[in-house]
């Protein structure tokens, strides 16, 4: 876990979910990280990482250090599949954080599958 200390009460939360893992990073408002914490450095592991209870998990360790460092303000970043995604979100919402915006930052495919070589007789 990397500490620093933030001049601004507004931080970014970033919650990267994938189909293994998941990642919580929170930056401040020039993007230099302040804390990151991933589900498996609590020590979950195997398919229990990429569980709603271990996203959970690591979503409150990273708002209790946004409590320590009196940060007041949010800006969520989300990104990824799963139910982990959705119970990250939800720990957050349940917190006293002021939330300023939420961003959905999945990356979705542009051209579509590929199409079947054509027939040759």
């Amino acid at each position: 876990m990397v500490k620093k200390k933030p001049m601004n009460q507004t931080a970014i939360l970033c919650i990267s979910t994938t189909l293994n893992n998941t990642f919580v990073n929170l930056t401040d408002l020039e993007g230099n990280t302040l804390c990151c914490v991933s589900s498996g450095s609590l020590g979950f592991k195997g398919s229990k990482k990429s569980s709603s209870y271990a996203a959970q998990s690591t979503t409150e360790k990273v708002l209790q250090f946004c409590a320590q460092q009196s940060i007041e303000k949010l800006m969520i970043k989300l990104r990824g599949v799963g139910y982990a995604k959705d119970a990250s979100l939800k720990t957050v919402l349940n917190q006293n954080f002021k939330i300023v915006h939420i961003q959905e930052t999945t990356q979705r495919a542009f051209n579509g599958c590929r199409q079947k070589k054509k027939r040759r007789i």
